[in-house]
């Protein structure tokens, strides 16, 4: 549980903790010296007035009514503090000595807890040869008691109210001492979101200081890495783009005319043997002008995939809706719904072939894959959002979603269905790319530029 509570938290733990070993410490100073205190405090108190008793009664000797005297003086004693003075028996200490309920201050688990015991001391009256009566001088160290409570409870309120004040204190320097974490806490965070733009700004003791320096010295470094992992992408996708074309224009140039002139070859063998005895012969050179026509039309298939001239030739917009058209005569049981922005026609050459691969690539895999009964393919731009800045412009808050009703994607299933090219190319352009699961059934394949989900 204690390493799961934050930095902030913990030193303000350990703060209100020797706030509270330091208040109860000096509680437990107090009380344990209340004892000794009331009981030294209430002996002296009785020792005095026992020693001026005893010198006020020598003084009454040769007064002329000694009995009343004597009550004066008992009289003249009640109001000392700490002690009860009577004129009787030493029985009557039990009663002089309980103190009134409404003068006491302590409560009484309190009393019990200092223990001070009552003394009692009887002086004889002897005057003129006779004694008259006992002056009982009983201890009462209920004000003392009280005195100590009261000096307790304002101390400990006292106590209470520094520490609660310290603690303020130390938890408001604390959070601010520590704001400067938090200030590289977000930094890195943005930056694990591939924020490489992030910079943690802030002040504060050098340690901090130096900190964000280093974060601020690596976002610099994953930044370069980014920009040239970026370019070695593209370099790498335009290399492979050459290696089309330039097998397309091999297919085109060289083995096209050959295979044209294998078929009117044949065409023109089956026309001149289509008499006589060369009709098996006419057959077959039926069957290889049929074997060359398959050719071709395999030929130019390998053409469209290797370098849609519909989108050099027609757009972007265009090509998608030719691509799309193509998968509707091959599989008309399968509902395909393309809708497409008109703004995509502005993305350059390589965002739009980027773009139809991603299209190109997603469609495939979804009919051949997800035995799916209806796809939708999207294109839309949206308010783009904070994020990774798109390498085409024209590609910021462009969203292209492509889902079906299909069976899903299967761990099997995506591991050859060329994701990982897919999101090379989005990556490639600043992109980011997901596959996932539809609520509805089916999978979802998606590439945001210059969006956050």
């Amino acid at each position: 549980m204690w390493r799961n509570i934050s930095l902030r938290h913990r030193l303000n733990l350990m703060f209100a903790a020797l706030l509270l070993l330091w208040l109860a410490a000096d509680i437990g100073r107090i009380f344990a010296n209340a004892g000794p205190r009331v009981q030294a405090e209430a002996h002296s108190a009785s020792r005095l007035t026992q020693e001026f008793v005893e010198v006020a009664l020598a003084g009454l000797r040769d007064a002329p009514k000694p009995h009343e005297a004597v009550v004066g003086l008992v009289s003249s004693l009640q109001f000392l503090r700490h002690v009860r003075v009577g004129l009787g028996e030493r029985t009557l200490a039990s009663a002089i000595a309980a103190p009134s309920d409404s003068r006491a201050e302590a409560p009484e688990w309190f009393r019990a807890l200092v223990r001070a015991p009552v003394g009692v001391a009887a002086i004889p009256v002897v005057l003129g040869g006779r004694r008259l009566d006992s002056i009982v001088i009983v201890s009462d160290p209920s004000d003392e008691v009280d005195e100590v409570w009261v000096q307790a409870r304002d101390e400990v309120a006292g106590g209470s109210a520094l520490a609660l004040a310290v603690l303020i204190a130390t938890g408001v320097f604390v959070r601010r001492s520590l704001q400067p974490l938090g200030v590289a806490g977000a930094a890195l965070a943005r930056l694990e979101a591939g924020d490489f733009g992030a910079r943690a700004q802030t002040s504060g003791s050098p340690e901090f200081v130096d900190i964000c320096a280093r974060i601020n010295r690596l976002a610099e470094a994953l930044m370069s890495l980014s920009a040239a992992n970026r370019q070695l992408i593209e370099r790498v996708l335009d290399a492979h783009d050459e290696e089309r074309k330039a097998i397309a224009h091999e297919l085109h140039d060289e083995l096209g005319p050959h295979l044209f002139a294998l078929r009117a070859n044949a065409a023109m063998l089956a026309s001149r043997l289509s008499n006589g005895a060369g009709a098996g012969a006419a057959e077959t050179a039926v069957s290889i002008r049929d074997q060359v026509e398959a050719l071709q039309c395999q030929n130019r298939r390998i053409l469209a995939n290797l370098r849609p001239a519909a989108l050099e030739e027609l757009g972007l917009a265009a090509a998608l809706r030719a691509l799309a058209e193509q998968w509707r005569r091959a599989e008309p049981d399968v509902a395909l719904v393309l809708t497409a922005a008109a703004g995509i026609d502005e993305l350059g050459r390589r965002a739009s072939l980027t773009v139809y691969r991603f299209v190109q690539e997603a469609l495939t895999n979804a009919f051949r894959h997800s035995g799916a009964r209806r796809i939708e393919a999207k294109l839309s731009y949206e308010p783009r959002t904070p994020s990774v800045a798109p390498g085409d412009p024209a590609l910021a808050g462009l969203r292209i979603r492509i889902a079906d009703d299909g069976r899903g994607i299967s761990g099997e299933a995506g591991a050859g269905m060329g994701l990982s090219g897919m999101r090379e190319r989005v990556k490639a352009l600043g992109g980011e790319f997901a596959v996932r699961a539809s609520p509805d059934g089916g999978a979802i394949v998606e590439a945001r530029f210059g969006l956050r989900e």
